[in-house]
């Protein structure tokens, strides 16, 4: 019913691709709630002013409504909304902290069956985190729900998203994943207690979201309920959250609040509009004080789901570039509570992050603060140089490796040998680093020629008689390989490691062989340690090679995803 693919990432995030009956969003993906009784901006109106390709309202208050409800089962949400994109619904249990609510879950998910809703939420049993035992009994309690959704859910129908609950008590998120991991639900979201996002108590927000994307299947979304302040957005995504939504753009302005991307302003706080926005464009921070409250809301409203939008779209151009860790670490100088909670990340986080977060980045990495020392990337660098070097210092050799040669960082932090190595020493030096202890001397033989560039001097190439080994890339300095590079490597290394496996299907052999993608579906099996970036030798179940190339997912990731690219193949044998 739904599919879900990885275009590129960074951190723990995903740019990725949504497809549900038919229809495309791209991940992160805000959805903009809206209350039909409240119309403060039109779903048509945040489509075609805003370009959200997708929204979210709430079951149970179009049930409550006769009016809507009628019109909702005659004419379709769609309709009912006049949104034409992916229409999310809310089955109603987070108003059960408010009253008791008058519909069973078969009841709320057959109507959300019956109003065609393309992405449905189970009725789960929400938590306000007030104790471990309240905690406790809203996860038991979701779990039994999830297992009556499975029964009475009709397949096919629509996409449907299980909630996690557990509070901020690990062990509790740890259980509510497993029992709903079970469960056949194309989406999870996390019950994030309001508590929490009330009180800007963002670290207990992060250890959720962090638990909770360790703790269920990689090749499914991820969804933060009700989380819509801009400045935690990078951070949560950075964690690996895929979609949030907020009612918060109309919220925030029927309280006088104002949106930037460094916190939120009340607006008898502005002298000025920090803001060019199209709303902000048109007005100053006197006129919009002198206007009636209804005028001030329907501004406010506006300028915050653009602000919204803007910190979307900034985070996915982070992703693209390999930069969301700068973009998240800038917005922890907004409020101390985003700071501890991206430390409390960075040191929790380490063993899934490490694995995640790709080998090399087509962007820097800047010092900002203490934090950055804890970046996944720098702590697996310097772990790679002491375990598979044996080095305390760094050797000069990877002067222009990513990310010693990419780095600006404060004096001392990295600390290199100063010894002069030989051209040949230098990239059998990189390619243990980047392959493991002892892969340069097999990799690169005595009599490897070395390529340089007339202009620059560099290293780019190295030879075996005419026949190429491998190219050293100009902006990470890591070796990429070719077909005789891939088949020393092969020897040089014990099974699996390094090695992306396909099944024994001819049609699918050759076309990898002629240089053809590898589909994660097609996956066999590989090596679990392979991380997002890495150079991979593709290889069939004989462990023959059949191509090189660059993964685009984690090893334990190859084979969940049911659609887009594992291994971004360069060459194939037959190419050769």
């Amino acid at each position: 019913m739904l599919e879900f693919e990885l275009r590129d990432r960074d951190a723990g995030a995903r740019l990725g691709r949504l497809t549900v009956k038919g229809k495309r969003i791209e991940t992160p993906l805000f959805l903009p709630v809206y209350n039909p009784n409240i119309p403060v901006i039109t779903p048509r109106e945040m489509r075609e002013t805003y370009g959200f390709e997708a929204v979210m309202t709430n079951a149970y208050i179009i049930y409550r409504h006769e009016h809507l409800r009628v019109r909702a089962l005659e004419e379709g949400v769609h309709s009912l909304l006049g949104f034409d994109g992916v229409v999310f619904t809310d089955s109603g249990a987070y108003q059960t902290f408010r009253a008791r609510l008058e519909l069973s879950q078969a009841e709320i998910v057959r109507f959300q069956e019956e109003i065609g809703v393309d992405v449905g939420v189970m009725l789960d049993s929400p938590s306000r985190g007030e104790s471990y035992d309240e905690c406790k009994r809203s996860v038991l309690e979701t779990a039994d729900r999830g297992e009556e959704w499975s029964r009475l859910r009709t397949e096919g129908r629509a996409a449907w998203e299980g909630v996690i609950q557990g509070g901020a008590y690990r062990e509790l998120l740890e259980l509510s994943c497993t029992l709903m991991s079970r469960l056949e639900f194309d989406i999870y979201a996390v019950g994030v207690p309001p508590k929490y996002w009330m009180s800007y108590d963002f670290e207990a927000i992060a250890v959720q979201g962090l638990t909770c994307r360790m703790g269920i299947p990689p090749e499914k979304p991820l969804h933060a309920f009700g989380m819509g302040n801009p400045i935690v957005l990078p951070l949560l995504a950075a964690i690996g959250y895929d979609i949030f939504d907020s009612a918060s753009y109309a919220i925030y302005a029927r309280d006088g609040r104002y949106m930037t991307e460094w916190g939120v302003k009340r607006v008898e706080e502005l002298d000025y509009l920090p803001c060019s926005c199209p709303v902000c464009v048109k007005t100053d921070a006197r006129e919009l004080k002198e206007m009636t409250e209804d005028e001030r809301i329907h501004l406010l409203a506006r300028h915050n789901l653009y602000m919204i939008r803007r910190e979307v779209n900034a985070i996915k151009q982070a992703i693209r570039e390999n930069s969301l860790w700068e973009l998240v670490q800038e917005r922890a100088r907004a409020h101390p509570n985003i700071l501890r909670a991206l430390i409390r990340v960075l040191e929790d986080g380490w063993s899934y992050l490490r694995r995640v977060d790709p080998v090399r980045k087509r962007s820097a990495l800047f010092y900002s603060g203490r934090e950055t020392l804890l970046r996944p990337e720098l702590r697996r660098a310097l772990e790679r140089v002491r375990e598979r070097l044996g080095c305390v210092k760094i050797p000069s050799a990877l002067s222009e490796t990513y990310p010693f040669g990419q780095s600006v960082l404060e004096p001392g932090i990295l600390e290199f040998d100063g010894r002069r190595y030989s051209d040949l020493e230098r990239v059998r030096i990189i390619a243990d680093y980047q392959f493991g202890p002892g892969v340069g001397l097999r990799l690169i033989p005595d009599d490897a020629r070395i390529e340089k560039s007339r202009k620059t001097g560099r290293i780019r190439r190295i030879w075996l008689d005419d026949v190429l080994i491998a190219a050293l890339r100009p902006g990470d300095g890591f070796l990429s390989l070719h077909i005789e590079g891939g088949l020393r490597l092969k020897e040089a290394l014990e099974p699996p490691r390094y090695r992306v496996y396909l099944a024994d299907a001819p049609k699918l052999l050759d076309a990898v062989k002629s240089g053809g993608d590898v589909f994660s579906k097609f996956v066999a099996k590989c090596d679990p340690l392979i991380i997002p970036k890495e150079e991979v030798l593709v290889v069939n179940m004989n462990d023959r090679l059949l191509a090189v190339g660059q993964a685009l997912l984690a090893g334990f990731e190859m084979g969940r995803f049911r659609r887009g690219v594992a291994v971004k193949v360069r060459k194939g044998v037959e190419e050769w």
